[in-house]
C-alpha cells in the first residue's frame, strides 16, 4: 500500500482510498492500494468533520488528530477492499472515531 499525504487548502482534513492504484499515481509498482490523505493548515483546526447517516460528527482539535482520523478511516476501506467486504462509510467512520479515542487516551 502506498500512502500520499498532501496539503488541503479547502478543508481541515480529508482522504481517499483507492481499490487498486490509478495509472497516473506515483505509487511504487509493487503497491496494491493507494491512500491519499489531505491535511489543512493548522488554522483550519479545531474542526468538526462531516458525518454520514447514523454516525455523529467527529471533532478533531489539531492536524495530528486529523491525520489519525483520516488514516484510520481510509485504512478501514483498504481492509474492506482486501477482504471483499461491503464498502461502508458508516463502518469506516465508526472505526475512525474509536481509533481517535484510543489515540487521545494514549
Amino acid at each position: 500500500m502506498c500512502v500520499n499525504v498532501k496539503n488541503s487548502t479547502r478543508y481541515a482534513c480529508g482522504g481517499y482510498a483507492y481499490d487498486g492504484v490509478p495509472r497516473i499515481s506515483n505509487a511504487p509498482p509493487s503497491s496494491e492500494y493507494l491512500v491519499t490523505i489531505r491535511l489543512g493548515h493548522p488554522d483550519k483546526f479545531p474542526a468538526k468533520l462531516p458525518h454520514k447517516k447514523h454516525t455523529p460528527p467527529i471533532e478533531v482539535s489539531c492536524w495530528k488528530e486529523g491525520l489519525v482520523v483520516i488514516a484510520a478511516h481510509e485504512a478501514k476501506h483498504i481492509e474492506q477492499y482486501r477482504d471483499h467486504k461491503p464498502r461502508s462509510e458508516v463502518v469506516c467512520e465508526c472505526f475512525a472515531a474509536r481509533v481517535l479515542e484510543r489515540y487521545r487516551v494514549g
